[in-house]
């Protein structure tokens, strides 16, 4: 259906409900994620059959050029009918521009808005008349796509019935036009068979990077993979009705999960209200939710609407990602907008007399989960920010792991390294991370980097590293053998016989959104060489871990001596240059030698929480290694206050997921216009990345301290450390069940009560924190052998059966 662009309407008649706050609302402890408490999924493999229209094209050929790819094809098919329904509709999408014929007649031209933020549009058109009974002939002629799908309805628009014809192999497809093409008696007995390219829902590819954002409106398309859930929750606040020239009734139903008839939300209004004076309504969901508003019709006549939304409400006022899409909703039936992240919608109602709704509410579409992992503490404010970043990572689980729900919508192996950590915490996953690891390397012969990024293929060994940790999978290891080692090799060829980097495959190198950070630069040279070092090391641990000791050596000698040529030709004057993102990661590698810590820390990254101008920015991305780096110095107190201003500054602004870009210094008039990411700023930054729940995972690691370091917390280091709070408790999930602590002073504050419960196949040592001269350890009442660590800060004691602990000292 068409793509409807429409003007604000101006304040005039406004039924004004809520007025939005700088600083909205947002959920108590504990209630961020509105999925949380669910205890029986709804599937969509539960409800849902896939439907089983193809997408098809013609051939590809490896040498088309962008014009090529670009230019028209055309389709033809044979179609028998019995006999002519009284209606009939032909829907198309794909192309961005199409003509369809019927038997030689044109049915219909159509071409997509160019202003459209929509990649993929439905097109439809009533064809009944066109039809005969017998053999029918449908051409189509495609221009500025990708694949094509189509499908004959015998219903009105709208509605979902069995289809009278759809696109799949048995369609005729060329790149040649011919004479006559679009005729019935056309002879297409010379054109290759139609390539497919699979049902339209058979593929988790289909539903990656907004590609299907626009499929919508075509009939039965949910576009989810079925493992994902449902859940359909109300609006938390009007913010705004405004009935323009008509008139609305029991606009609060809007709020409520009841669809009592007797208590709907109901529109008079005329039918050629249009532009300032359209009624709308702007809902409010209280948080960012991932998935797409439904509207459930209680009319006896069709509606047509249209659906906007927003993160914040200034990127709904101004300029809503995917635009202001229209909708059909038909009379007594249901109708959804494009799937996305916001939290708020705005729904207009173009042509909507005497429309009567059941409900008008999200539709939550979501990865089902445990939280199983946990930490509280004595700082509310600490506890927030670790639920939102965990939030954060699981509205980015969706089709695979994702960078964000409203965009990219799409893997990327950096965010999945961050988030991943979050989600391996947490919720214990393995189905989904392994799914998203395995399509990023992709298929063998591996013969670029992962995303095209050097750096994101060094990411991808640090979380599957972090992954074998939490879960002991190193049977997924020994199934992606071979990836890995080619991987290895392959990231090597950047090394010329000096060392040095070299960025043989002339990619676009990356580290962060931040000058001299993205492109190839001095800078990028300098910092990518160390993020290979790193996943290097990772790659020799996963190796040893199956088994596979000679690649292993391999890999650890050539990560020393990669690590040899960084600290002679990147370390200068105390440091290795003025950035953090560099330096932290030299520190993370294990080129920075502890005895350079001092330095670094004093030149560069006790500049860390203060005022920061640019090119000295940060993403929370890289802030992630930054805390990373900062503990590894035995800086976690600089660290956590940090994580306060930071990731807390974005909660102080009203944040319930952590953005994709962040400086406690930019603007606060409009704080979304004006975060600035991607090489850009505006409203397209995304308010829920994953990259940037790093925060959740540091404050299990690095406050309880777990830290698995053997597959599946085979060995465990539990190192505690309240940093000033008063108590904090949590744990993670392991293969065996549930390792907990719970630390907090003792009365006279002179050491730490100290509680583990260690499930079976758990070693672990705890780095027990002790004063100065201070008394024997006590297990359980007993005094335990402990042995000196950390220049005699802590002692190490070591658990090797499952129980209850209780530690302390005197």
């Amino acid at each position: 259906m068409p793509r409807l662009s429409v003007a604000l309407p101006l304040l005039l008649v406004s039924a004004l409900i809520a007025s939005a706050q700088s600083v909205p609302s947002t959920p108590q402890a504990g209630q961020l994620d509105p999925t949380r408490t669910i205890a029986n999924p709804q599937l969509f493999s539960s409800f849902h059959q896939p439907l089983p229209e193809q997408y098809i094209w013609t051939r590809s050929e490896p040498s088309q050029t962008q014009e090529q790819q670009d230019a028209p094809r055309w389709f033809r098919v044979h179609c028998h009918i019995d006999e002519v329904p009284a209606v009939a509709t032909l829907y198309v999408a794909g192309p961005r521009d199409a003509e369809a014929f019927v038997n030689g007649e044109r049915a219909g031209h159509f071409a997509a808005d160019p202003g459209s933020r929509l990649d993929v549009h439905v097109f439809y058109v009533e064809v009944h008349a066109l039809l005969h009974s017998g053999d029918n002939v449908i051409a189509i002629e495609a221009d500025h796509g990708q694949a094509l799908v189509a499908k004959l309805i015998p219903a009105t628009l709208g509605v979902v019935a069995p289809a009278a014809l759809i696109s799949g192999p048995g369609w005729k497809a060329t790149t040649q036009q011919a004479s006559g093409w679009e005729t019935a008696g056309f002879d297409d007995s010379g054109w290759p068979a139609a390539v497919s390219r699979g049902d339209i829902e058979s593929n988790i590819d289909f539903f990656q990077w907004n590609g299907d954002a626009g499929m919508y409106d075509w009939p039965g398309y949910e576009g989810a993979s079925g493992f994902l859930a449902h859940a359909y929750l109300p609006a938390v606040k009007v913010v705004n009705a405004y009935a323009g020239e008509g008139s609305f009734q029991n606009v609060d139903a809007l709020t409520q999960a009841s669809d009592d008839p007797q208590h709907e939300f109901s529109l008079e209004m005329q039918l050629d209200i249009t532009g300032e004076y359209t009624p709308y309504v702007i809902l409010d969901f209280g948080r960012e939710v991932a998935g797409r508003v439904q509207i459930v019709s209680d009319s006896d006549a069709a509606a047509m609407v249209s659906i906007a939304y927003g993160e914040s409400l200034d990127e709904l006022e101004n300029e809503p990602y995917l635009g202001d899409d229209a909708v059909l909703v038909n009379a007594h039936s249901s109708a959804v907008g494009p799937k996305s992240a916001f939290r708020y919608a705005r729904i207009r109602f173009l042509a909507a007399p005497h429309f009567k709704a059941r409900a008008i509410r999200l539709e939550d579409i979501y990865y089902p989960v445990h939280y199983l992992g946990s930490f509280e503490s004595s700082d509310a404010l600490l506890n927030r920010i670790w639920e939102t970043g965990v939030y954060t990572s699981h509205l980015c689980m969706q089709d695979d792991i994702w960078d964000a729900p409203k965009r990219d919508r799409g893997r990327w192996m950096g965010d999945t390294d961050v988030s991943g950590r979050v989600i391996d915490a947490v919720f214990g996953d393995r189905f989904l991370v392994e799914d998203t690891l395995t399509r990023l390397i992709g298929p063998l012969p591996i013969e670029h980097p992962v995303n095209d990024i050097p750096g994101y293929s060094s990411y991808w060994f640090t979380e599957l590293a972090d992954f074998v940790r939490h879960t002991g999978q190193t049977d997924y290891v020994k199934k992606v053998h071979e990836q890995l080692l080619q991987l290895l090799a392959f990231m090597d060829q950047d090394f010329d016989a000096q060392n040095n980097f070299i960025n043989h495959t002339k990619e676009w190198l990356y580290v962060d959104w931040a000058p001299g950070l993205n492109g190839d630069t001095p800078e990028t040279r300098k910092a990518t060489p160390l993020e290979y070092i790193r996943a290097y090391r990772d790659a020799a641990w996963l190796l040893r871990q199956i088994g596979d000791t000679q690649n292993a050596e391999h890999w650890e000698q050539r990560a020393d001596s990669l690590a040899k040529t960084s600290q002679q030709t990147a370390w200068s004057d105390g440091s290795f240059g003025p950035r953090w993102q560099t330096n932290s990661m030299a520190v993370l590698a294990g080129v920075a030698k502890p005895d350079q810590y001092s330095s670094i820390w004093s030149n560069v990254l006790e500049n860390v929480g203060k005022p920061t101008y640019r090119p000295d920015v940060v993403s929370p991305y890289y802030g992630s290694y930054v805390l990373d780096a900062m503990a590894e110095m035995n800086h976690r107190d600089a660290a956590l206050a940090w994580i306060r201003e930071y990731w807390g500054g974005m909660i102080a602004e009203g944040a319930t997921s952590f953005w994709e870009a962040y400086d406690p210094a930019w603007p606060k008039d409009d704080p979304h216009v004006d975060l600035q990411a991607d090489d850009t700023a505006g409203y397209r930054i995304s308010l829920a990345h994953g990259w940037s729940s790093g925060p959740s995972y540091w404050l299990m690691e690095q406050v309880l301290g777990i830290q698995p370091t053997g597959p599946g917390f085979a060995q465990t280091t539990i190192r505690p450390d309240l940093l000033g709070l008063d108590w904090a408790r949590g744990g993670e999930p392991t293969p065996h069940g549930l390792l907990q602590v719970d630390l907090r002073h003792t009365h006279d504050e002179h050491s730490l009560h100290l509680t583990v419960d260690l499930p079976p196949g758990v070693e672990a040592t705890v780095l027990y924190p002790v004063a100065p001269g201070a008394g024997p350890v006590f297990v359980n009442g007993a005094r335990h052998a402990a042995t000196p660590a950390e220049d005699g800060s802590r002692l190490a004691i070591v658990l090797n059966q499952p129980g209850h602990y209780e530690i302390h000292a005197e």
